[in-house]
């Protein structure tokens, strides 16, 4: 893995004189706090990336993996952001934003086999998978680490793998006291006959923090084993697990099986492609892949999202957090109609992307009722535009389908794989990438009834490249500014591409870069710092 970082020629010489401002550029987790793709403090002038050049390169040790995305921070006494990697053989670098230069480094417990996940999705090891979480008041580092049980070294067998939880101190990566914990035996409070099963279990999405909380999703390696999905949130001040929720539990889910390769257990796992778990306020929204069976949903009986579920399967779910004791409780959820028939028997999973909180000064519609706005996507192509305070249920739509959604976008071929982006400058925008793309920008307005709905507006021309598109969109701004937006890829084929974010005559235009990168990445999008671009290429 080579990572390169891009810079205007002109920031080095003006970086020691903007100690006050640099932190404002930081990056301390996967994107923003709602997952709206929308970054608009990074000091970056669409006008301005043709004169951008390739500032350094830290090329990593042969086979190591990174999915975590990379984060940019400035700890107390620094006048510069660092860039934190976390990669798949369970090490942690901190290296210095403007020179490359290597300032820590710490290698953790030997990383889990991808030979005992009997499951090649990421390989040859695994260890940190999801991108870690930085408080800013404190210059603490959370992320999970997957590893075996006595710091063994693989490969094992696939019960001997667990997952610990750091907390590190920034920058020197020193473990704070009373961590790591082991998260490994502990049962579910919606469900005490399922466990925490590390070996079976994969923490994907990047993390959120709520109050003094830190929250986690956990999938499955390829839907094999007996594991059912689980949200997990994690006390930071006291090094303790606060609560656990299954996906899929008694009275609707199946049974749980006495033997760990039984695929039969409830899965709905919480992958998301990477994505982050979006935040607003106390409430954590995240999709749930498919499940075992149709859980309680059958037929075409309506039933209310607002109502608890016991099998959170091919869903879009909001759960409350209690900032001061971690505790979590289901809210709200929203399931498609065709979850069980389509969703569940396609293999077209709704947990392939995360959930977007559009920003809700620009979208919204209160006439209407609809004071904020979530979007989901995933393996079906299909694009779910919902309240994101009444997600809507299962089968509660007056129409066809019925679904109880503020709309749906089905791109004509595709799948979507870690979620779209947004910009809320300019009118409103959103960013839709299916798999082999293209990528489309659709505008926001109201319909007639004064209901939300988003029109299509334009998409990138053809080109000799196709997009793979198996990240996320993102947007820059220059601070905010009308007609600065920039939309970003980080795509396995074309590389690193950017393009005007408001479409003229129906095209989004490229934009010209000072730099080329090699071949990206997958399930990744662009960091960036103070007028600085990061990116993780293929060696």
């Amino acid at each position: 893995m080579r990572f390169s970082a891009i810079a205007g020629f002109a920031l080095t010489a003006f970086l020691p004189s903007l100690a006050g401002a640099v932190s404002s550029t930081d990056e301390y987790q996967d994107a923003d706090t709602a997952q709206s793709g929308y970054m608009p403090n990074h000091n970056i002038d669409p006008t301005a990336l043709s004169s951008y050049g390739r500032a350094w390169t830290y090329t990593s040790n042969a086979g190591e993996g990174f999915s975590a995305k990379p984060l940019t921070y400035t700890p107390t006494g620094y006048s510069h952001e660092l860039v934190i990697i976390a990669s798949q053989k369970n090490i942690v670098r901190v290296i210095d934003g403007i020179s490359g230069q290597l300032l820590f480094s710490r290698t953790l417990d030997p990383p889990f086999q991808a030979s005992d996940s009997s499951c090649g999705d990421i390989s040859p090891t695994i260890g940190i998978t999801g991108t870690p979480i930085i408080d800013p008041s404190t210059d603490i580092m959370y992320f999970f680490s997957k590893g075996y049980k006595n710091a063994a070294t693989g490969p094992v067998n696939t019960l001997a793998g667990q997952y610990k939880f750091y907390a590190v101190q920034l920058p020197a990566l020193t473990d704070i006291p009373g961590y790591p914990i082991v998260i490994d035996g502990h049962n579910a409070n919606n469900d005490h006959t399922r466990y925490f099963v590390g070996g079976t279990l994969l923490q994907r999405p990047g993390l959120a923090m709520i109050g003094n909380n830190i929250i986690a999703g956990f999938g499955g390696h390829c839907d094999n084993f007996n594991y059912t999905g689980m949200l997990v949130s994690v006390n930071k001040l006291t090094a303790t697990i606060s609560n656990i929720q299954a996906m899929v539990a008694s009275p609707g889910g199946p049974a749980e099986q006495d033997n760990y390769l039984k695929q039969t257990g409830g899965k709905a796992g919480i992958w998301q492609g990477g994505m982050g778990l979006a935040v607003n306020g106390n409430n954590v929204y995240f999709v749930t892949g498919n499940g075992v069976g149709a859980g309680i949903n059958k037929g075409t009986t309506p039933y209310s999202g607002k109502l608890y579920s016991s099998t959170l399967e091919q869903v879009v779910a909001r759960f409350t957090v209690d900032p001061s004791s971690g505790s979590l409780t289901q809210a709200d959820w929203f399931e498609p109609y065709n979850f069980d028939t389509q969703l569940n028997g396609g293999d077209r999973d709704m947990a392939s992307a995360g959930v977007a909180l559009l920003d809700r000064n620009t979208f919204n519609a209160p006439s209407a009722g609809v004071n904020g706005i979530a979007v989901a996507s995933g393996k079906n192509g299909v694009v779910y535009i919902m309240n994101a305070d009444n997600l809507g249920g299962f089968y509660n739509g007056a129409g066809t389908p019925p679904d109880a959604t503020l709309q749906q976008i089905a791109v004509s071929s595709g799948s979507f794989y870690g979620g779209v982006g947004s910009s809320p400058i300019d009118g409103g925008y959103l960013y839709l990438c299916p798999t082999g793309g293209p990528l489309y920008a659709y505008s926001y307005g109201l319909d007639g009834s004064g209901n939300p709905h988003f029109t299509l507006a334009g998409q990138i021309q053809a080109t000799g490249t196709t997009f793979a598109c198996n990240g996320n969109p993102t947007v820059t701004s220059l601070n905010g500014q009308p007609g600065s937006g920039v939309v970003w890829l980080s795509d396995v084929n074309a590389g690193l591409v950017a393009f005007n974010a408001v479409p003229v005559n129906g095209v989004l235009v490229r934009i010209p870069l000072g730099w080329s990168s090699g071949r990206l990445n997958k399930l990744q999008r662009p960091s960036f710092g103070n007028r600085r671009v990061y990116t993780m290429e293929n060696n």
